[in-house]
């Protein structure tokens, strides 16, 4: 199959962990993308999806997150076996500089702004795809684009390398403080539906949108590394109360809006020729 990309033939997995955002935020961010798609985009879409939504399928990268893979043929020198991971984070230096590409000097990085781009061009041509080719790299990008706006999927080289896999303190119990990030910070105190949270997080005005959208993904992946370096203060064994988890919910819905009206203009840039060539150098 098309760039080794390895497609799950089987249903969805309902029993998957979440991750980057959960089921809800996933969603959510799909929603809030579908409200500003153009006619021509949301044509295009449904042709691929068979008149699906996309929300549905938002979490399909975590649902076959062991079967999504893709066969870089990466022999490092130090000896480790060949990779063939699609990754959900992305990985920034100091300056907030996202790292471009996947090789560093025999060295896998684990970036998924990489994808959100190889398969844009590929989905530029998407008539000339298999269906199965051109479903999974969309809803892979819809999946990406939300994980890259998540706090803990971003690698700072060479101070956090970590995503939050350690323990803190949290409701008195400890947790996995990537856990709380993935998840907990939109289910603990925001029960209503996707569609629900999609209608009060679409909130900016058409020029606040335009900002947010400038660019392109490396320049969107600089944003969200610089907006949620203070996230990765957190040390392990933390104590953190419901103080410090009201004070994140700001930044939370920041980047589920930013990630929805970002997703949009990804896939209008990829499926409207005439949205393209208005806005390719916004």
């Amino acid at each position: 199959m098309k760039k080794a990309l390895l497609i799950a033939a089987c249903a969805l997995l309902c029993c998957s962990t979440a991750s980057g955002w959960g089921r809800k935020g996933h969603a959510t961010i799909a929603r809030i993308a579908e409200t500003h798609l153009t006619k021509t985009t949301q044509k295009r879409i449904s042709e691929i999806m068979h008149g699906e939504s996309i929300c549905g399928y938002a979490s399909y990268a975590d649902d076959h997150k062991n079967k999504l893979l893709v066969d870089f043929g990466f022999d490092p020198t130090d000896g480790s076996e060949r990779v063939s991971t699609l990754p959900h984070t992305f990985e920034a230096d100091m300056n907030f500089e996202p790292f471009r590409g996947v090789n560093d000097n025999g060295r896998y990085v684990k970036n998924c702004i990489h994808f959100i781009e190889q398969y844009s061009e590929d989905l530029r041509n998407w008539k000339a795809l298999d269906d199965s080719t051109a479903f999974t790299e969309l809803v892979l990008i819809v999946h990406f684009v939300g994980d890259m706006h998540c706090p803990e999927h971003i690698r700072y080289n060479p101070e956090d390398m970590t995503i939050g896999k350690y323990q803190v303190r949290f409701r008195k119990e400890f947790i996995r403080y990537h856990t709380i990030w993935d998840d907990m910070i939109i289910e603990l105190k925001h029960p209503w539906s996707f569609g629900d949270l999609a209608h009060m997080f679409d909130s900016a005005s058409p020029a606040e949108i335009a900002e947010i959208t400038a660019g392109g993904p490396y320049d969107w992946g600089r944003d969200i590394a610089r907006c949620c370096w203070p996230v990765h203060q957190v040390k392990p064994d933390t104590t953190l109360d419901m103080d410090w988890y009201y004070e994140q919910l700001p930044l939370m819905r920041s980047q589920i809006r930013k990630a929805g009206y970002r997703l949009a203009k990804q896939l209008n840039m990829i499926f409207d020729p005439a949205y393209a060539r208005k806005h390719k150098n916004d």
